[in-house]
């Protein structure tokens, strides 16, 4: 059954036609392509004639339900909805009854830059995931972009709930087919219930030739805790940014990620944590490798609202250089409006430790396969976070190419 046009949707596209999209005067975009974001083009969600085959080598083999969406379509060849749970419904947002359609309505937080717009009025093709009383295991959505000569790029829309005293683990991979240029602009938007536990990993890994614009938008109730994973490894431009509300006594917040570039990639991890309730916690610890002409972009922010004592943040962004062209901008950013609070952050720059190299050269250990082993031993402390061995394996082979 499809969900007729909603009334945030209808809205946004009202707004589409004479959108602004973001310049470098917007902080949070400073270091974007705007030129190349104003190539790309969007449309409602329309699966291509063909999905090409080398779609299905890149999708991590997870045990488990998987949805996968191209273009923001459900392709049925490719999704196995076999084993989905009960108490847990996993469906594409076209097949979401309509009485739940106030749900899809709901909005986390505003819209506050052009390419969120653009997913509202667009993104009518997705997923949905509701979690009620249930310890799901992994639910796997993929979301595959095929850029097609009049619409280069894709809108999908991912909505998570779960409720009071529930848990799941969700891991989105996001992927792109060709040598096109175009672009994916994905946005995840999670609630938790009171007490409610939610593990979301994003694996991002677009062909270099292509864009990803993503946003995860997170409200927590008392007592929940996310633990939010990103790997940003792919695109040509690969941005992520997350918006957490910590609403309720209590939530907590672990957010950590790794971003490895190459060539000229640039790749972008925008975070804000917004403590709005006492007693809450919140960590982010992102580690960049960055190669060649590589740049990263890592602007951590915490906001802590008036009201919302006892607060505990920490941020950490450490940074590994291997190349002299390769360039980082970190940005920590902490706003402070309560008493009695304890928020930390730092970050660090370096390259590979010189006389960590030595050593392992002197034991006999070639040159090349020591610095890859320094380099993997930094990644590892992002990875060791991860309980599921398919996607480690997945990241690690992913890596160990790029190395090879």
């Amino acid at each position: 059954m499809t969900v007729a046009t909603l009334p945030s949707q209808a809205a946004a596209l009202d707004q589409v036609g004479s959108l602004q999209l973001p310049t470098k005067r917007d902080e949070a975009w400073r270091y974007a392509p705007h030129k190349s974001l104003a190539n790309l083009t969007f449309g409602q969600a329309s699966m291509p004639s063909a999905v090409p085959g080398d779609v299905d080598a890149q999708i991590p083999q997870l045990d488990g339900p998987r949805l996968v969406l191209v273009n923001g379509v459900v392709d049925d060849e490719r999704s196995d909805l076999s084993s989905v749970p009960a108490g847990v419904s996993f469906v594409g947002l076209s097949d979401v009854p309509a009485a739940n359609a106030a749900l899809l309505d709901q909005t986390h937080g505003s819209a506050d830059d052009a390419f969120s717009i653009i997913n509202r009025a667009y993104g009518s093709g997705g997923a949905l995931v509701q979690v009620d009383g249930q310890h799901a295991d992994v639910l796997h959505i993929v979301d595959v972009l095929v850029p097609g000569a009049e619409q280069n790029a894709s809108t999908s829309r991912v909505v998570i709930d779960v409720a009071a005293g529930s848990s799941v683990t969700v891991v989105e991979t996001r992927i792109g087919s060709g040598e096109m240029f175009g672009g994916s602009n994905v946005r995840t938007e999670i609630t938790l219930a009171e007490n409610a536990t939610v593990e979301h990993i994003i694996l991002q890994d677009l062909p270099a030739a292509q864009f990803h614009i993503g946003r995860v938008d997170v409200t927590q109730a008392a007592g929940s805790t996310l633990n939010a994973r990103l790997f940003n490894l792919g695109a040509d431009y690969g941005r992520v940014a997350y918006h957490v509300h910590l609403t309720g006594e209590g939530a907590h917040a672990d957010l950590s990620g790794l971003y490895f570039g190459f060539g000229t990639q640039t790749l972008d991890q925008q975070i804000t944590v917004v403590h709005e309730a006492p007693n809450c916690t919140s960590r982010q610890s992102y580690r960049g490798v960055l190669d060649d002409s590589s740049t990263g972009i890592w602007n951590g922010g915490v906001d802590v609202r008036p009201g919302a004592d006892g607060t505990d943040s920490e941020q950490s962004n450490d940074n590994l250089l291997l190349s002299k062209q390769a360039d980082i901008n970190t940005m920590p950013r902490l706003e402070i409006l309560a008493d009695e609070v304890s928020c930390q952050h730092g970050a660090t720059v370096g390259q590979l430790d010189e006389t960590a190299l030595y050593y392992m050269r002197s034991r006999g250990i070639r040159k090349e396969e020591a610095s890859k082993l320094l380099i993997n031993g930094f990644a590892d402390q992002v990875m060791d976070e991860l309980d599921n061995e398919v996607v480690r394996a997945w990241i690690t082979k992913r890596l160990g190419h790029d190395h090879e």
